[in-house]
């Protein structure tokens, strides 16, 4: 249990105001809240300068506590690098957020609603949540942590995606939403439920410790007291799983009217009108959006696949291999060393709950290049002298003043040495 290896701190986060699509929220103004957990280690919570805090995310329907096996076994690795804090929130509409917001939800939620709603977290936390700052995140997360890298392309020093769900289009097989929308919702006491989720193969991979945590966190008893339900209701998971659209096209005599386009735009804001995915009655755009930014990834990423995914087959490995930083604002892709992928034997989509230990190990090491990277960045910028200002950066500097004078398309100079950090 991460509570024998962290001290474990309960808090309320509100969250984005207004949400990403209409009926995200029962009415407009409602004000949501997320539920977050920060985990400070026991040995020693480190307030050292180049302690990293992690800003994690979870996969859908999966209660961020079932990941405390990953960090147990994570700050087992960390003596090359230090841990401040792990700050995990349960997305708005699942989990002990949910029941923060059950009264105030409607039924289209949005993914990146949860990559504004971290950022409005790490403002409200700002004397907790310090630089270096780094994002872990599974499935659905990896997409939402992609994001916030996108809103605040500095926050992140570095990031480890594991199993991302950043695709082009819906994996092959049946619909994602199709076994969370026919699935059993309620038990008449926890052991019975517990007894049922045990049983299910989807279940039986994984590490004991995260089965035990989800099978704690993913219920709740109903409040007449008659049994327990999930603590994320399958429609919550279904609707985020799948954006459903079963409002008629427009014939081909309309469909390129002005009207009908921008009757399209309202329906789906996040598709072109009438392309391959916008004609489709279930979609799940923010997917595709997060490809599509994926040059613009300024942090360096580790991806972390399972062997046996179904999901990150090649071609999506090498998709994310061919777009990830490599564009204006990036990181420079994998080409300069700024984007790793490495692909883990005899594990699925579920890795984190199935090998906590071999993901750690991926992370820890990956973790240990980069706080070093961090700390000579930092004292590249603490000793590097711009020339641009005096008298601790308050006034205009003479070398200024004397280059504002010149063309301002003159190029910079060249000069030998100048190349390392």
């Amino acid at each position: 249990m991460s509570s024998q290896h962290f001290f474990v701190t309960e808090h309320t986060s509100p969250c984005q105001h207004i949400r990403e699509y209409p009926h995200g929220v029962l009415r407009e103004n409602e004000t949501l809240e997320l539920a977050v957990k920060e985990y400070r280690p026991r040995n020693g919570p480190s307030e050292d300068e180049d302690a990293v805090t992690i800003i994690a995310g979870h996969g859908n329907g999966f209660p961020k506590e079932c990941y405390e096996a990953l960090w147990d076994e994570l700050l087992l690795r960390s003596k090359p690098f230090k841990i401040r804090s792990i700050w995990f929130a349960d997305i708005a509409n699942q989990g002990a957020s949910y029941a923060k917001n059950a009264d105030k939800l409607g039924d289209d939620p949005n993914w990146f609603d949860h990559s504004r709603d971290l950022l409005l977290m790490i403002n409200n936390f700002r004397d907790r949540i310090v630089s270096p700052v780094v994002g872990i995140a599974h499935s659905m997360g990896c997409s939402q942590i992609v994001g916030l890298s996108l809103i605040h392309p500095r926050l992140f020093h570095s990031l480890v995606l594991i199993e991302p769900i950043i695709l082009e289009r819906h994996p092959p097989g049946p619909n994602a939403a199709f076994f969370t929308s026919l699935r059993r919702e309620t038990w008449p006491n926890r052991a019975k439920a517990s007894a049922q989720l045990s049983k299910n193969p989807f279940f039986k991979t994984m590490d004991p410790r995260a089965l035990t945590a989800y099978v704690t966190h993913a219920l709740r008893d109903l409040p007449d007291g008659s049994g327990v339900t999930l603590a994320t209701p399958k429609a919550q998971e279904a609707w985020t799983y799948a954006r459903m659209n079963v409002n008629a096209q427009p014939d081909d005599l309309s469909r390129h009217t002005p009207e009908a386009r921008a009757r399209e735009r309202l329906l789906q804001p996040d598709l072109e009108p009438y392309n391959e995915t916008a004609v489709k009655v279930f979609n799940r755009p923010e997917s595709a959006v997060a490809v599509r930014e994926l040059p613009r990834v300024r942090p360096r990423a580790l991806f972390l696949y399972g062997e046996r995914t179904e999901i990150n087959l090649e071609n999506v490995r090498e998709l994310h291999k061919a777009r990830m930083g490599v564009g204006p604002g990036g990181s420079g892709g994998v080409v300069e060393g700024n984007v790793k992928q490495k692909v883990l034997e005899g594990v699925g989509h579920l890795v984190p709950f199935e090998r906590p230990g071999l993901v750690a190990e991926e992370a820890a090491g990956w973790l240990t290049v980069e706080m070093e990277r961090w700390k000579q960045e930092k004292r590249f910028w603490d000793t590097i002298d711009t020339k641009k200002s005096s008298d601790g950066r308050k006034k205009l500097s003479e070398h200024w003043l004397k280059s504002v004078k010149d063309d301002p398309m003159m190029d910079r100079p060249k000069a030998k040495n100048v190349v390392k950090l």
